[in-house]
């Protein structure tokens, strides 16, 4: 495929399917009515015990009264006993009125009620979260009734990747998500890989007492599995106030974070460390290198607008990178060859930073998307990110360089259904060159439903490195190219695009079940000559368990249409391959800078480079 082929595939995600959409969102109250079957029961449940009904035009009136409902995890529509409630700690209702924006005596804001929403749901200790307006005590009097629903506080979070080759990792986090009742988490790390372990301990408060700071902090060291020696270590501490209303004009935050491990790549369907074969030499040298990485920032952000907000950000950080090869006994050549080809270029940068970024606050209110039936919120209209970050040698830089990265994205409503399409780039200069250059464009639909039973998703996404003094290597397969060996293929540039028809969930014993069906294709490539993408067809089950999370559990399994072969084997690859995980394969690409504190209110399913 040439270059020109693959650009009209992005351009026809995004013009084909821009005729059909538009870009009014619908009333905000009119978003709110929009429930699953689940949500509504739960509505129905909630305003019967309060003997209350639902007020149909609550703007602008009166709040004479806030009332929470915490549900149960386990509740009388699950299959479990109730009394095993009694083994988790359900959130205070004072905790849920600290995060409530709207105040008795004041207007009722819809606006205002969703960003409540918005807030509480980015909380790990709910799932359910809903904001109803009821009617009041007179007709210029509303209620506001917040219900939300607790998962499981103690648990033993996990995660695994497991495929027909294997287990390829296995996570293990115990944890008590909601520490006396106030959504404090403390928590354990156990992380299993082929060649090490990894055991940590982490503590975060989403709001310190009244105030809306947030801390969070985790540190982690890694084992080696035959000598059973620490072989590195990493960890972060975070500490911020986030921009938690459109009504907010400061926000602040401040990082520390390192890394020294051992960066290895395996290949997991022969269950060992993947060799890079050098074509001069002939020599194989195993690919694994020693990444030493420290980075701190501290950033300030001040918004400014309601519906278009204009946000601005300074920030000040240290970013260093330290990439080492420590082998004996191998051809110096291969190694060098292996260095030139997939080791990163070791860098570090001192510097200031200044962003801008406008967007819409307006949402669309969606439901049976990535959460099945939880509803989720996704912002509408423009999103713009323009961001210049100078690194100088005077200040401690291993070179000068300036960073320019811009990106832009549209969201558009199509009946029940969002398209968006976007770009982003990045190009770092130097005195006499272009060291680093990045380009990405991206589109993603997600139909409106199609006769009640369910959606089609289809995502389009190129990363073209045009520069890459770096030496960055992005892996493929397993998880967005589904049917082929986790990270197969690798090289500098990636494109992927990708149909699924999501069905409907259906309710069984209060947890939710839904089918999928996909095509998925793409290949990572060092330049556009090489590019051959590879393509896979198969069948996938989601499930929901609103007791213990709002992500899905995933299963799927993919058939490649062709099998290439697989250099360590020597044969083709499986004709089948399965993929237990968490998390939608893929989900809404976003520009929109990623939250680093809990309840920041930005929506970031993606983040694109």
């Amino acid at each position: 495929m040439t270059k020109p082929g693959v650009l009209g595939v992005l351009t026809a995600l995004a013009t084909g399917f821009a005729g059909v959409a538009y870009a009014q969102a619908p009333p905000a109250a009119q978003r709110a009515q929009m429930h699953s079957a689940y949500e509504q029961q739960t509505i129905d449940e909630a305003l019967a015990t309060l003997h209350a009904k639902v007020d149909p035009r609550p703007e602008g009136k009166i709040v004479e009264g806030i009332d929470v409902v915490p549900l149960d995890v386990i509740e009388d529509r699950d299959p479990l006993p109730r009394w095993l409630n009694v083994f988790h700690v359900t959130t205070r209702e004072s905790v849920v009125r600290r995060e409530m924006l709207l105040h008795e005596g004041e207007r009722f804001s819809e606006a205002l009620a969703d960003d409540t929403i918005r807030n509480l749901r980015q909380l790990p200790q709910l799932s359910v979260v809903l904001v109803i307006a009821a009617l009041g005590s007179a007709p210029d009097r509303v209620r506001a009734v917040v219900i939300t629903k607790d998962v499981w506080s103690l648990r033993a979070s996990w995660d695994a990747q497991y495929t027909s080759g294997g287990l390829e990792s296995f996570e293990l986090h115990p944890e008590e998500r909601n520490l006396f009742g106030r959504h404090q988490t403390v928590s354990a790390t156990f992380i299993l890989q082929p060649f090490a372990y990894t055991f940590g301990a982490g503590y975060a408060i989403s709001r310190v007492d009244s105030s809306r700071i947030a801390v969070v902090a985790d540190a982690d060291v890694v084992i080696n599995h035959a000598s059973g020696s620490t072989e590195g270590s990493q960890g972060y501490l975070i500490a911020g106030q986030p921009l938690y209303s459109a009504e907010t004009a400061w926000a602040w935050d401040a990082l520390t974070e390192w890394q020294d491990i051992e960066q290895r790549h395996y290949d997991y369907v022969a269950g060992k460390l993947f060799s890079y074969a050098d074509p001069l030499t002939n020599e194989q040298v195993p690919y694994e290198y020693r990444a030493r990485e420290y980075k701190t920032a501290y950033n300030l952000r001040r918004s400014f607008g309601w519906d278009t907000k204009h946000d601005f950000l300074v920030s000040l950080g240290i970013d260093a990178q330290v990439y080492r090869i420590d082998y004996s006994g191998f051809d110096p050549r291969a190694v060098a060859d292996f260095r030139a080809a997939r080791v990163p270029v070791s860098d570090t940068r001192v510097g200031p930073a200044f962003q801008y970024e406008t967007y819409t606050k307006r949402y669309v209110r969606v439901i049976d998307f990535d959460t099945l039936a939880l509803q989720e919120d996704y912002r509408l209209g423009h999103d713009i990110v323009l961001r210049v970050a100078p690194s100088v040698r005077a200040l401690g830089s291993s070179r000068d360089v300036l960073s320019l990265a811009a990106s832009a994205q549209y969201t558009f409503v199509v009946r029940d259904g969002v398209f968006r399409v976007g770009v982003a780039s990045m190009t770092e200069p130097e005195a006499h060159r272009v060291a680093d250059a990045l380009l990405e464009p991206f589109a993603h639909l997600v139909t409106p439903t199609i006769a009640g039973v369910g959606r089609l998703v289809v995502d389009g996404r190129l990363m073209w490195r045009w520069r890459n003094y770096l030496n960055q290597t992005t892996f493929l397969g397993g998880d967005r190219l589904r049917g082929f060996p986790t990270e197969f293929f690798m090289g500098q540039n990636v494109l992927t695009y990708n149909v699924e028809f999501r069905s409907r969930p259906v309710e069984i014993l209060s947890c939710q079940l839904a089918a999928v069906g996909f095509f998925d294709a793409g290949d990572a490539f060092r330049t556009f000559s090489t590019l051959e993408p590879y393509q896979s067809l198969g069948v996938g089950l989601r499930a929901l368990f609103p007791q213990l999370d709002r992500g899905v559990f995933r299963a799927d399994i993919g058939f490649p249409i062709e099998r290439p072969i697989d250099p360590s084997i020597g044969s083709r690859v499986a004709p089948f391959a399965f993929f237990l995980s968490f998390g939608q394969a893929f989900d809404v690409p976003s520009v929109a800078p990623t939250p680093i504190v809990p309840t920041e209110q930005v929506e970031v399913p993606d983040q694109t480079p």
